[in-house]
């Protein structure tokens, strides 16, 4: 058995050193390639970004023109299927379009058509001296884009852009008054084929700071042109916390605190606001209708500082992005937005409104005139300060007789009036808000404030739904409570008028 293994192995290495025998003879005869000289440079073709040479070397890099950096370029001509634009330089390294030269640049898409018209590195050398036929073949004779490089000596570069190649990844190209045909990367499609506005900056503020944006004095959104929310300062004597650096009302609908946490996040947004990128820089106003802003269904101002702003906003797009345009800028650019970002455009009222819309300091307050379906009671404050200078208060009224354990009592019913909390926008339409306002046999409690300063404010609890009551301010409603807070505002006034102790955070 052994001995039939042994030969097998030794006529299999018999075997594997004829084929390698057989391998080496087929080598040594085989025809040897003729090599392939190396291409001569042409006039201005550089191999690297400096050396002139002679002949392009295998894995040498061959650059059409020689390098022009950004300090020293004069000017970019870009001509597109977009049109035509200008990138002047000026003040060192900085550019502006010679056509809107208020615009902020991009810097990063600046960068990118700076070395991409300035830096042309040839990826491959197609023909020598092309025929109008081949230029034709590579849609040379026509270009679809050309751009002019002027540098600082006043010499001027055009290179034209023909066909897409085939495999998609480079275009082919020349350079004007030389007969050679070359390939250049796809880089092109964000640089020298791209339109002017991806160079400017979508900047739709400018004097907004996160030192001063909290002083906004008036901040409304209108959608289309009917007032939706507008959102004031509170005056030193409304605020609850006289050292927040933002505490504001809803100037409308009027009587309602703001949710300060909202605000302030919507106003922040506002520091040098920017687009994701500009969409486009109007040139008609067929330009406002393709971004859905021909009739704005947003409007936003705000005054800051003696300066008003403006700005108008679509809705979301079937892009899935949100367009924009402000009045502070010499020309008209839309600003991209994502979607997301803009929701706050289209939160509902209950998102500006603050959780307690009652929260009116007692030592405000001059008289209370409060009304149920059985009461009608004007409860009279005078406010004071005893010998130690701590406030003080005292209750009169035709229905109870106020000593210190009452108004202390009092202060309780107080905080049950102020710690009615908002649930939600009311379920009814506006119409069926008012005629509710209007029925008095739906009323549950009423509640007007008059203050110190000589202002009144009604608030009004109406039965809407099995849980829902209806809050109005002077007869106007937006929001909704719970029907057993405005119930318990009712009870609550009975235990006060009887003598019996109140707790403000109980449920009845």
């Amino acid at each position: 058995m052994k001995k039939k293994r042994m030969i097998a192995l030794i006529a299999l290495g018999a075997a594997l050193l004829l084929l390698a025998a057989g391998l080496i003879v087929l080598n040594l005869t085989k025809p040897a390639e003729e090599e392939k000289a190396p291409p001569t440079l042409l006039p201005e073709e550089l191999l690297g970004e400096n050396d002139p040479g002679e002949r392009i070397e295998k894995d040498a890099y061959l650059l059409m023109f020689p390098r022009r950096d950004r300090s020293s370029i004069k000017s970019i001509e870009i001509h597109n299927e977009y049109g035509q634009y200008t990138l002047v330089r000026y003040n060192g390294e900085t550019f502006y379009l010679a056509e809107l030269p208020a615009a902020p640049l991009n810097d990063e898409a600046l960068a990118s058509v700076v070395v991409a018209s300035g830096y042309v590195l040839v990826r491959d050398r197609v023909v020598d001296s092309a025929t109008e036929e081949q230029l034709a073949e590579y849609g040379l004779d026509d270009p679809k884009a050309w751009w002019v490089l002027t540098d600082n000596a006043g010499k001027e570069y055009r290179v034209n852009v023909g066909d897409r190649m085939v495999s998609g990844d480079g275009y082919y190209c020349s350079f004007e008054g030389r007969g050679a045909v070359y390939t250049l990367g796809a880089s092109l499609d964000s640089s020298v084929l791209a339109p002017c506005e991806k160079f400017v900056t979508a900047a739709m503020t400018a004097g907004v700071t996160q030192n001063n944006y909290f002083d906004i004095e008036e901040f409304s959104i209108f959608h289309g042109t009917d007032p939706f929310v507008a959102v004031t300062q509170c005056a030193p004597e409304e605020k609850l916390n006289p050292d927040a650096i933002v505490e504001a009302k809803l100037a409308y609908p009027a009587g309602y605190r703001a949710n300060d946490s909202f605000y302030i996040g919507v106003i922040s947004g506002f520091v040098s606001l920017a687009g994701d990128e500009t969409a486009a820089i109007v040139k008609s106003e067929e330009d406002y209708g393709r971004f859905g802003l021909k009739d704005a269904p947003y409007t936003v101002h705000f005054s800051l500082e003696g300066n008003d702003y403006d700005f108008f906003f679509s809705d979301v797009q079937p892009d899935g992005y949100v367009y924009g345009i402000s009045n502070l800028l010499d020309y008209s650019l839309i600003a991209r937005f994502e979607g997301d970002s803009m929701s706050w455009l289209r939160a509902g009222l209950f998102s500006w409104a603050a959780d307690y819309p009652l929260q009116i300091n007692v030592t405000t307050v001059s008289s209370l005139r409060v009304r149920t379906e059985d009461r009608d009671i004007t409860f009279e404050l005078k406010h004071g300060t005893d010998e130690k200078n701590n406030a003080t208060l005292d209750v009169t009224s035709d229905v109870v007789s106020f000593d210190n354990e009452h108004v202390y009592n009092f202060r309780q019913f107080y905080k049950t009036v102020i710690g009615s909390k908002l649930k939600g926008d009311s379920s009814l339409t506006e119409e069926e808000r008012a005629a509710l306002a209007a029925d008095e046999t739906k009323a549950i409690f009423r509640i007007t404030f008059n203050t110190t300063d000589g202002k009144t404010i009604e608030y009004g609890f109406w039965r809407a739904t099995t849980r829902e009551a209806l809050l109005t301010v002077n007869g106007k409603g937006d929001f909704y409570i719970n029907i057993d807070w405005a119930e318990k505002l009712v009870s609550d006034l009975e235990r006060l008028i009887a003598g019996l102790d109140i707790d403000s955070y109980g449920k009845d």
